[in-house]
């Protein structure tokens, strides 16, 4: 999480966790509640599904606000678990790549 430089102190890492949590169950309950009206049974209907650009700007908040916890998880677990500065570096390093991996696959995917 040093890299990024957020939220060096666990009651704001705390904080912003909670917050991020908020919102992705806030998306998945729009999101259950959007195939409970209308269930996706095709190909042609999922992407019906993802077409409307409110729901693709929404998606693409919640993947990014997903990653942003991922990283907040990953330093947490590197600054609980993993031994040694070089070694707690790297694996936070892994973390932000794949969070930043994450969002341009769901960009790619959502938008192209």
């Amino acid at each position: 999480m040093a890299i990024v430089n957020i939220a060096r102190s666990g009651t704001k890492q705390w904080v912003l966790q909670r917050i991020s949590n908020t919102f992705i169950v806030g998306y998945s309950m729009i999101v259950a509640a959007l195939l409970l009206l209308e269930p996706v049974t095709t190909h042609q209907a999922l992407v019906d599904f993802f077409s409307p650009t409110w729901f693709k700007v929404l998606t693409t908040i919640c993947v990014c606000v997903f990653s942003f916890n991922g990283m907040i998880a990953g330093w947490q677990i590197a600054g609980d678990y993993v031994q040694g500065a070089a070694i707690n570096k790297v694996f936070n390093l892994v973390c932000v790549l794949l969070s930043l991996s994450m969002i341009l696959t769901m960009l790619k995917l959502i938008w192209l």
